[in-house]
């Protein structure tokens, strides 16, 4: 199964040459408005090759690690009954009305069919599982193959999905030949996020600043920002691949004093913000993501209370790294698989 590309582009910490925006999201229409957090999933439009997987809509929620030995033996894709995907810790999924939104439609009614269990080679080798989706067209589009998965009563047609825009860039250039290059254009990091950012003494040539911030904002106000700064050492401009850069990174909503307040919670790696929710009663829910993991938020006044954290692929540390990487893109180590722990009992989702 393909990695999951959301509604929108991740635009707090981009790789250079990536897009800083988010793809275009529909205009708010009428119908109901956001659920809360807990009823606000990923999904993603896979294709698989004929015989050995599913072509149509999923909602991933769980991943479980395996013996990359006996994954050998394990069908790329296969069909699980509810006790067999309770056993394996897959997490039901809410009752209620499901909507497929996508950036390129009105909402969908969507029927949940049965769980899956798809392999993924890693490393670390895995098992992902989830909830085949039914009633959606494919994507028209086969690169914007993401959206969000909403439980509501009625069409949250008068929910709107918004990614940051970014608002400061200090980025530099790869050519191509793989070279990296200075920053030739920078826009300087505004309040409230300025006041934030750790000092730190790195001036050019032995040292350069990169950063990427954006900003949702709803109604003319902030409502959340993403931002990442790396102090990027370049002494050695022969030795690119090997500098080294000390970083800051998260997202943030207005906290009570509306200075910017850092959200950790339900977080085992740092996520990046994707978007805000929102509706005529404004800002409702923050989605934040990462390699195989997303969590949502839902958002009060000074506040962003964790509403549900799920991993639903196992990642590597180097794909973790490059969540706030700013820095030239280097070739990463060969993986090595991660060992089991000793009392991993990995639950077949097959029937015997």
């Amino acid at each position: 199964m393909r990695r999951i590309a959301l509604l929108v582009v991740l635009a707090g910490c981009p790789p250079q040459g990536a897009s800083t925006g988010p793809q275009a999201v529909p205009s708010a229409q009428s119908g109901a408005g956001c659920p809360g957090g807990s009823g606000v999933y990923i999904a993603s439009y896979v294709t698989n090759e004929p015989g050995k997987g599913r072509a149509g809509w999923v909602m991933p929620l769980h991943a479980m690690q395996v013996d990359p030995g006996a994954s050998e033996h394990v069908p790329d894709y296969a069909p699980m009954d509810a006790t067999a995907a309770s056993v394996s810790g897959v997490p039901a999924a809410p009752a209620g009305n499901a909507w497929l939104v996508t950036a390129q439609a009105a909402p969908c009614k969507l029927t949940l069919g049965g769980y899956y269990a798809a392999k993924l080679p890693g490393p670390p080798a895995s098992l992902s599982y989830g909830i085949e989706l039914e009633g959606c067209p494919a994507p028209a589009d086969p690169q914007e193959d993401g959206g969000l998965v909403m439980f509501s009563d009625q069409a949250p047609g008068g929910c709107q999905v918004q990614g940051p825009n970014p608002i400061a860039l200090r980025l530099g250039d790869t050519d191509q030949q793989q070279q990296w290059h200075r920053p030739a254009k920078e826009t300087p990091i505004p309040e409230p996020i300025a006041s934030i950012v750790p000092p730190h003494d790195c001036r050019p040539p032995t040292c350069e600043p990169l950063w990427a911030i954006g900003e949702v904002d709803v109604a003319g106000k902030p409502a959340a920002w993403s931002a990442a700064v790396n102090w990027l050492a370049t002494d050695n401009a022969t030795a690119q691949c090997t500098w080294h850069a000390e970083r800051w990174s998260g997202f943030f909503v207005p906290g009570p004093d509306g200075k910017p307040l850092k959200i950790t919670e339900g977080q085992d790696h740092p996520l990046a913000l994707s978007a805000v929710l929102s509706d005529t009663t404004g800002p409702r829910v923050a989605l934040a993501d990462g390699p195989g993991a997303f969590a949502t938020y839902d958002l009060t006044p000074g506040a962003a209370r964790l509403a549900h954290a799920m991993t639903w692929m196992l990642a590597p540390d180097g794909a973790w790294e490059m969540i706030d990487h700013l820095g030239p893109i280097c070739a990463p180590p060969e993986a090595k698989p991660a060992p089991l722990p000793k009392d991993a009992k990995p639950v077949s989702p097959y029937p015997p």
